[in-house]
């Protein structure tokens, strides 16, 4: 019937020279398989290294969830468009449900294995490498788990949804900052992204020899436009953009861009059977951060939930610590109004702007191919 049903379908297209995947039917993904950093972490750092403490959390969840930011991710946006419940972090072992998939981002993960520990650089250990060995270890695992029985058998994912599972990345951003903040130029930074990909490359193949088909990879923000950056890596007013960003970082960003979206078609090549979706979420942050105000949104460059400086960003008082004003000990928490600020801590943006980040994206004007989310498990012929 679905060889029936395929075969139809392509003759609707070239009788109406329509594309075929514009009239396939939608996916179901049974599970979602995540893989990244902070911007996609729904509680790996905190289940290894403590609990991303208060305020964080507070707008949707009203405690803390994991998560760096005041709420949702663009991770649990995913899930709810792909109609799954929000993915479990794979190291957190308190209530996690890995039924419809897991995630392996941990906060302050880098594509390269980092070469500093996380409290001398602030860089997580978990590199996209451990987070496939995680997730080698966990498709062979859960099935023995499953196969017990009972309450495990409720507990993790049936074998084929591997093979039918959505698998999503959103990581390279740290290894750019990485760099800098190793006192790199944006030229030494710029000679080592070849390598960087080159690693992600490899974990791509891995999984798509596990059985992994469906891939939807974000490329990197505009990192030149976040606090924690322009606070911390020193800038002259002539690298400084019209809108305020470091334009030095943003252009390495996009030449990391550039090199991804190539190692995109190159493994659309080497892998005849991957449905592969590159999303430029570039873009789309950079246009929500340079006219916020006709989005709704206010002081663009400045965190909602920090201390001092021209950012509201101070390295040594992140959000939810504490200091001393006028003798009195205080913490530092949110700004009265996070549903028009873009930026929730210098680093990580708020749950209002990750929602309007996956509206643009969800529905496939900044993909390539062009194919809203719910259609990446189709092959674009083009691919």
């Amino acid at each position: 019937m679905e060889l029936r049903l395929r075969i139809l379908l392509s003759f609707i297209a070239v009788a109406f020279s329509v594309e075929p995947w514009k009239v396939s039917a939608t996916c179901e993904f049974p599970a979602v398989f995540n893989f990244g950093d902070s911007n996609s972490d729904t509680g790996g750092l905190s289940a290894a290294f403590g609990q991303a403490g208060p305020p964080a959390g507070e707008t949707y969840f009203h405690a803390p969830a994991g998560r760096y930011s005041d709420g949702r991710l663009i991770v649990d946006f995913i899930a709810e468009s792909v109609g799954l419940p929000y993915l479990s972090a794979f190291l957190d072992a308190l209530g996690s449900n890995f039924t419809h998939g897991a995630n392996f981002a941990t906060a302050g993960s880098t594509i390269r294995p980092p070469n500093a520990t996380l409290s001398r650089s602030g860089f997580s250990p978990i590199s996209l490498n451990v987070q496939w060995y995680e997730f080698h270890d966990f498709h062979r695992r859960s099935q023995i788990i499953r196969n017990r029985g009972g309450v495990f058998s409720q507990l993790m994912p049936k074998e084929e949804s591997f093979s039918r599972a959505l698998y999503t990345f959103d990581i390279g951003q740290n290894d750019l900052t990485y760099g800098y903040f190793s006192n790199m130029s944006t030229d030494q930074v710029r000679a080592y992204v070849p390598d960087v990909l080159g690693q992600f490359k490899t974990v791509i193949k891995d999984i798509y020899d596990q059985g992994g088909r469906s891939f939807w990879i974000h490329n990197t923000g505009p990192v030149g436009c976040l606090p924690y950056v322009m606070d911390r890596v020193p800038i002259t007013a002539g690298q400084v953009d019209k809108y305020g960003c470091a334009d030095p970082f943003n252009e390495v960003a996009k030449y990391f861009n550039l090199k991804l979206k190539e190692m995109v078609q190159k493994l659309r090549q080497e892998l005849p059977e991957a449905a592969i979706t590159y999303v430029d979420v570039y873009s789309v942050k950079y246009t929500l951060i340079t006219k916020a105000k006709k989005f709704g949104f206010v002081q663009p460059l400045r965190a909602c939930c920090g201390h001092g400086g021209k950012y509201n960003y101070n390295i040594h008082v992140g959000c939810g610590g504490k200091v001393k004003v006028d003798g009195k000990e205080v913490v530092v928490g949110s700004c009265k109004d996070p549903s028009v600020k873009i930026n929730w801590d210098g680093v990580h943006f708020t749950e209002a702007a990750n929602k309007w980040i996956f509206d643009k994206i969800v529905g496939g004007e900044f993909s390539d191919p062009p194919i809203p989310l719910n259609m990446t498990c189709q092959r674009h012929p083009a691919q």
